[in-house]
């Protein structure tokens, strides 16, 4: 695979398998004192050589996942992260910021709500060593002029792999994906327009899952177009619909997400709004999938799905 320029290496520390002590708040915004606490356990593994990083974090006592999607901004040069946890499947807002000129600490804030009211949320990192690090999270009724603090991790590096939730499987839909990938794409260019051409460029793709398949996620090299690619992928059980981000290494941006299923001939169709060249378009994306081969295809409309121009396509071959 081709060598890239490390644009960070700020969450290198975090990757491995960790144990977790949880102190978190029993009421927040009530003068409460009095704190649940309890263990569990983090897997993290960093992408884009350091540029994406993603947790997941289980929890036995209640048989459930969190996990952090972290990004970084190589314009801005800050962290954006979000928030997922297993009982909603939804991204929460992300908070933003950046390390510490000496890297010894981090401090990301973003707006959120809390029953209904808008807040703002923080996050803290301290406290790193080679074995060990500290995590908190705190609210702000009031704009920032006060915060209280009502979660707190700590995190000790295990020698072993972290144990799996004994939890019901919820999907498999993109397990058919996960392993390593040699791809033949071929381009539209320009994406949208005439006299057009297509091209073909050769890259390789490595997929897995979290949350026991309801989280799909790859990451693809493509050495000849200056830039690696990523799909972040999230199920909603309760539509049974996935959303669909593409993150590009240039961007560092969790892309507006296509959304759709699988259907009944095992065809997946994903489809949502976006922009192109500051044009809008309908973008659809295509699964076919298979066991050793498996095809993607990418569409733009721009007359509201009347019709559809083929830009992207990929044709997939396992290689591990």
């Amino acid at each position: 695979m081709t060598t890239w320029t490390k644009a960070t290496g700020d969450f290198d520390f975090f990757s491995g398998d960790f144990d977790v002590r949880h102190r978190r708040l029993n009421k927040i915004f009530a003068g409460c004192d009095e704190w649940n606490e309890f263990d569990g356990t983090t897997t993290a593994h960093t992408y884009f050589d350091g540029s994406i990083c993603i947790d997941e974090t289980r929890f036995p006592t209640t048989g459930s996942y969190g996990m952090s999607v972290r990004l970084f901004d190589p314009v801005e040069r800050e962290w954006q992260i979000w928030w997922i946890n297993s009982t909603e499947m939804r991204l929460f807002p992300p908070v933003r910021g950046r390390w510490s000129e000496d890297g010894s600490s981090c401090r990301l804030v973003g707006e959120d709500e809390h029953e209904g009211q808008p807040i703002l949320c923080s996050y803290e990192w301290r406290d790193i060593t080679d074995r060990t690090a500290h995590w908190e999270q705190a609210y702000s009724a009031d704009g920032g002029e006060t915060w209280e603090l009502n979660w707190t991790m700590d995190f000790t590096r295990r020698t072993t792999p972290a144990p799996a939730l004994d939890v019901p499987k919820v999907t498999g839909d993109f397990d058919f994906l996960v392993g390593d990938w040699q791809t033949t794409n071929h381009r539209r260019r320009p994406m949208l327009g005439d006299p057009h051409e297509w091209y073909e460029v050769e890259s390789e793709m490595r997929v897995t899952t979290y949350f026991d398949g309801a989280i799909s996620f790859d990451e693809g090299w493509y050495p000849t177009e200056g830039f690696r690619g990523a799909t972040f992928r999230i199920f909603d059980p309760a539509t049974k619909t996935w959303s669909i981000h593409w993150i590009n290494s240039l961007r560092g941006q969790l892309e507006t997400p296509v959304i759709g299923s699988f259907g009944d001939d095992g065809v997946g169709i994903f489809e949502g709004p976006d922009t192109w060249e500051g044009r809008p378009v309908d973008v659809r994306f295509t699964w076919t999938p298979g066991t050793d081969k498996a095809t993607w295809q990418q569409e733009f409309s721009e007359d509201g799905g009347k019709t559809w121009i083929p830009n992207w396509y990929m044709e997939h071959t396992r290689i591990g």
